[in-house]
């Protein structure tokens, strides 16, 4: 069973997700029209660049499969169960919940709607009808962490989280093996602002830290992570995106984004879902599936930097490299 899942879920950077995937007949609970209604609840804006717009994007992808779709936006988790009921009550027979935050509420739910099948992403649980999907944000860090190293001048790098959750302090533990890997001696600078979504206090503190010495800015905190690609371009420093079009609010500081594709995830998982083939094992989605990635680059770096952080990805894909969490 799990190899029939990893065969469902194995993507790498030169191989599209449906490959391998065997069309099924999906297998849940249907409404009288026979489609499948799915919905996504985020604790975020779907206008974010960064962790939420890949979900949403994923949400399309399934929609594109053939189910009818709904979602939530900026819902905390106090909300989150009365969001559960309204889909509930819809008929919806598959929900994501997009953050780490909902593991314990979306535990308690699930046992309630027994017929609704739980999706929960950077989780670590499983039930009966509970399946999670560990993103690697550890690598996005640490690819981030290594390119920061190889770009400075000043010596000197700038990590920003949002919330001191699992997800941001594994980035920021990526962020700093990442970045010796390429450069012991480098100094890096890191701290979480407590907000996913308070883009003037990750702008302000990204000034704080170039104020340090800092030319290279490295976000990882959402909607917050904006905040950062301003104050880079408004000090005239570069900064590594966390998401695809953050380069819009940097036009001159963003030097490539490293990018969490979420939608792959999600488009896996009900694919996994339609087949039938979901085993309990919480499963990674990070390099080795296509999940975490180097984007274009927006501005000129050396071949050199470039063949260097290709050259990473790949040690990461292959588990060559491994990132230490403890």
């Amino acid at each position: 069973m799990r190899k029939t899942w990893t065969k469902l879920l194995a993507i790498t950077v030169v191989l599209v997700l449906a490959i391998g995937v065997v069309a099924a007949c999906d297998s849940g609970e249907k409404k009288d029209d026979g489609v499948t209604k799915v919905a996504l609840i985020m604790e975020g804006a779907v206008s974010d660049m960064s962790w939420n717009a890949t979900a949403f994007e994923g949400l399309k992808k399934i929609e594109k499969n053939g189910a009818q779709i709904g979602h939530t936006e900026n819902t905390p988790v106090s909300d989150a169960a009365a969001a559960i009921r309204t889909y509930a009550d819809d008929g919806y027979k598959v929900i994501f919940m997009s953050s780490s935050s909902y593991q314990d509420l979306a535990m308690q739910e699930a046992e309630k709607y027994p017929e609704i099948q739980f999706f929960l992403i950077n989780s670590g649980v499983t039930a009966e009808n509970v399946r999670s999907f560990a993103i690697q944000d550890a690598e996005q860090g640490y690819l981030m962490g290594a390119l920061a190293a190889l770009l400075t001048k000043t010596g000197t790098i700038g990590y920003i989280g949002g919330l001191e959750i699992a997800p941001i302090l594994n980035g920021a533990k990526g962020f700093e093996q990442g970045a010796k890997y390429v450069n012991p001696d480098v100094k890096i600078i890191s701290q979480n602002t407590g907000s996913m979504d308070d883009v003037n206090a990750a702008k302000e503190l990204g000034k704080a830290f170039v104020g340090q010495g800092v030319d290279v800015l490295c976000p990882m905190a959402n909607q917050a992570s904006l905040g950062v690609m301003e104050a880079a371009e408004e000090m005239g420093i570069m900064a590594i995106g966390s998401g695809l079009n953050q380069e819009t609010v940097a036009p001159t500081a963003a030097v490539v984004a490293i990018v969490k594709d979420t939608s792959i995830a999600y488009e896996a998982a009900y694919k996994a879902y339609q087949a039938g083939s979901m085993p309990m094992e919480v499963l990674p989605m990070g390099a080795a599936q296509g999940v975490v990635f180097v984007g274009d680059y927006y501005l000129e770096v050396d071949q050199a930097i470039k063949d260097q952080i290709d050259d990473i990805q790949k040690k990461l894909a292959s588990g060559e490299i491994k990132i230490n969490l403890d």
